[in-house]
């Protein structure tokens, strides 16, 4: 068997932390015989594995840290590794490694983004649209992590229900079993890209709101570069948002510990990874009422329109004024995270493996 996760870089998305998490697992508890491919870039988080036999590297120009070329290589590569090992089962840990001519293997759709913001995903939206249902027709499973995303599959691309099997991704082991702190900062948090479905635009201005209305001494700290925004800060409130980069995992870690809260109001997710690391850590979340998340969330989390910017504020102000409810946000949170792990998700994950090696 062929474990493609060459969609993995030096720096992790969701998409990447869910490939890592489940290659770790494959190599230290799998006793099946497979190769595991990653990019040369990925190497620094596999310093921790003894036995690195399975490990096959490849070049690094393939690597997601390259953006779109980087993307468009990987599937010519991925192709390519599908025509070489035409009777090997290829588990694609993405959706963009996707191997046209080769019938034996599993993939994972982690969504279905550029078809849904098609206008804001040209290039990816021809592989969505034309090539990723040819790959889904011929693959033994399809693999995915929310229930809302099986019915988006099942919806675009009239694939069987029998055919996809739902695995709920898992929380990093640095993130679980964490003290909440309670001398928390003056400040809320977003962590996640900075694309427009995100909505970091609309936080902002209910941020604004927010300040302007209750006369909070408050700031925001968003994950990623300023460089990537799309809009321009209002300079209301331009001295109290900071952007803190790409944080590595201890620094996340504190981030979620010392948050206020997390406000995440996406206007789409396939899953939502950062309000449950948000929970793991002891930090109540405010999120969309959309799409996977209050699949996700359960009842954990403060639910907020991402389309009413005033009701956004609003929820952030109230998880702030009411103690009572942030206790039971916090309380819920680290209760809800205890349902997400990386060894039960691998374990449903290498459990599909089997059935599909021994034609079940």
């Amino acid at each position: 068997m062929i474990i493609n996760a060459t969609n993995i870089g030096q720096r992790l998305t969701g998409i990447e932390r869910y490939s890592l998490s489940l290659s770790l697992y494959f190599l230290e508890h799998w006793n099946y015989p497979f190769q595991l491919f990653i990019n040369k870039r990925a190497l620094s988080h596999f310093e921790k594995i003894k036995n690195k036999r399975k490990i096959k590297v490849v070049n690094e120009s393939i690597s997601p840290d390259y953006g779109f070329r980087g993307h468009l290589l990987r599937l010519l590569w991925s192709n390519k590794l599908g025509l070489q090992n035409p009777k090997e089962l290829i588990f694609n840990a993405s959706q963009l490694e996707g191997c046209l001519l080769h019938k034996n293997q599993i993939i994972t759709v982690h969504d279905v983004i550029p078809l849904i913001f098609r206008h804001r995903y040209k290039k990816q939206y021809l592989y969505f649209r034309y090539m990723l249902p040819v790959v889904m027709r011929d693959s033994a499973r399809i693999l995915t992590g929310s229930h809302h995303t099986k019915h988006l599959i099942m919806k675009f691309y009239k694939i069987p229900e029998k055919k996809i099997v739902v695995i709920p991704y898992g929380i990093s082991d640095f993130l679980l079993n964490q003290t909440p702190r309670r001398d928390k900062q003056s400040y809320i948090l977003y962590v996640g890209r900075l694309s427009p479905e995100k909505n970091v635009e609309g936080l902002m201005k209910a941020f604004e709101i927010l300040i302007d209305r209750h006369s909070l001494e408050l700031r925001l700290r968003i994950t990623g570069d300023e460089r990537k925004l799309n809009f321009a800060i209002n300079e209301n409130i331009r001295d109290k948002i900071e952007f803190v980069g790409y944080p590595r995992d201890d620094r996340l870690k504190e981030l979620y510990r010392n948050a206020l809260l997390l406000v995440f109001p996406s206007l789409y997710e396939g899953f939502g990874f950062p309000p449950l690391e948000a929970m793991a850590c002891g930090c109540p979340v405010v999120v969309s009422k959309v799409a996977s998340l209050p699949e996700v969330c359960g009842d954990a989390a403060y639910y907020v329109d991402p389309h009413d910017i005033e009701g956004i504020a609003e929820g952030i102000y109230k998880v702030l004024a009411d103690g009572t409810l942030r206790q039971s946000l916090i309380e819920k949170g680290l209760e809800r995270a205890q349902f997400f792990s990386w060894e039960k998700s691998a374990r449903e994950h290498i459990k599909v493996f089997e059935e599909v090696i021994n034609g079940v």
